[in-house]
């Protein structure tokens, strides 16, 4: 028996092993597990500065960026969280804002896109690089840096750096060794400042 047929199998199998689906994220049925997920992580939905992804039965990951119609969103967050709390409000800063309330996370949309989110404390909402309402402010300040924003007209607002580089915001509560993330964002949202 040859070699050369062993070979050429051989290269074929692990030029193969390097491929990943093009598919647009927006398609939860061709999303491929190496979408930013890892399988050490417990959440149900990973906010980043971009978006949120959803993690589904079977493995599959659902990634949606800022922009993402809502009409492809919803029916993914609805198998991950249930059925959304829906709401609206015309006299945000940023124009009338529509809002999904999926148990601790809420997605914003206007004009029918995804255009920020927010946390609160619950089981199943994390950021990327694994921070989540209820920890202590601390951990935060420690591992990411975290600072106070000076000039915020809002009580407690912060920000830190994800580990993207991006700059994620939140609000403690709580003072000292107490304090405690108490949500966190990323786009627009609709604080009155």
């Amino acid at each position: 028996m040859t070699l050369r047929p062993l070979l050429v199998l051989a290269a074929l199998v692990l030029a193969s092993c390097g491929q990943v689906d093009s598919a647009p994220t927006s398609d939860v049925s061709k999303i491929d597990k190496s979408a930013g997920v890892s399988a050490k992580r417990q959440g149900k939905a990973i906010v980043d500065a971009q978006g949120v992804i959803f993690d589904l039965p079977g493995g599959k990951t659902g990634e949606f960026t800022f922009g993402t119609p809502r009409e492809s969103i919803e029916p993914v967050a609805a198998r991950v969280f249930g059925a959304p709390e829906d709401s609206r409000n015309d006299e945000c800063g940023a124009g009338p804002m529509e809002f999904a309330r999926y148990g601790p996370i809420t997605l914003n949309f206007q004009d029918g896109e995804l255009v920020g989110w927010m946390a609160r404390e619950g089981e199943g909402v994390l950021t990327s690089d694994s921070v989540m309402p209820g920890k202590p402010m601390r951990d935060l300040k420690i591992a990411r840096s975290a600072r106070m924003m000076e000039n915020s007209t809002l009580d407690g607002e912060f920000e830190y750096l994800a580990a993207d580089g991006r700059a994620i915001r939140g609000f403690v509560e709580g003072e000292g060794r107490d304090a405690k993330i108490a949500s966190l964002y990323a786009g627009q949202n609709c604080f009155f400042r």
